[in-house]
């Protein structure tokens, strides 16, 4: 059984979520939405993970295609009607990624690679799709002295591979890319965050062309 089906969404019993429909997505993803408005960024925008498509229904605006996948058959259905006109696709990221090489523009991995059982790997896969010259977002918890001690507020069972700030410096040192900006922040149940705290982070890199 897909453990990311509807009680994961709305029953806050294995994730942080307790109704993930009332997400406001122009806050949630206010620093993605305006990183693609200042660089005039448009061309083909992949969602990797893209939940119920909020995130890919804002991208419709700034691309001319807008693709999508999540492992969650429940999270698809709500996505194909929330991002009607966008590609979207049941994948598990794990298994391989049925797009080609240097294929996206512009791809956002916003809060999937820890869900993964190895998240250098689930990178990988995903910087191979990405143009020469392209972006990624990649936003995930840190595992760091905060988890330590106030882990337990992150409900979320299937976090299984959140990095430290070392392995995502250590990942990024491996790859040919250029960190263009980078925050860290606690989120909050109310769509607010509390910058410059090491909760999570969400870094932005170009791939060199």
């Amino acid at each position: 059984m897909n453990i990311f089906n509807r009680d994961y969404y709305y029953g806050k019993k294995t994730s942080n979520y307790k109704n993930y429909d009332s997400m406001n997505a122009s806050k949630v993803f206010k620093t993605v939405i305006s990183f693609v408005k200042k660089q005039k960024l448009n061309g083909r925008f992949l969602d990797a993970g893209c939940a119920f498509g909020f995130l890919m229904k804002e991208m419709s605006n700034h691309f001319e295609e807008v693709y999508g996948f999540d492992i969650s058959e429940f999270a698809i259905e709500k996505a194909k009607i929330n991002a009607q006109n966008a590609n979207i696709k049941l994948i598990d990221i794990q298994k391989g990624l049925p797009y080609d090489n240097e294929m996206f523009d512009f791809i956002a991995a916003l809060d999937i690679l820890e869900h993964t059982n190895n998240f250098e790997n689930s990178f990988a896969k995903l910087f191979a799709i990405l143009k020469k010259g392209g972006y990624m977002v990649i936003r995930t918890p840190l595992n760091n002295k905060l988890r330590k001690y106030f882990g337990f507020v992150d409900r979320d069972i299937t976090h299984i591979s959140v990095p430290s700030e070392k392995d995502l410096k250590e990942l990024f040192r491996k790859y040919p890319v250029e960190i263009i900006k980078k925050r860290v922040y606690i989120p909050t149940p109310i769509n607010l965050e509390i910058p410059h705290i090491p909760g999570e982070t969400e870094i932005i890199i170009k791939k060199h062309s």
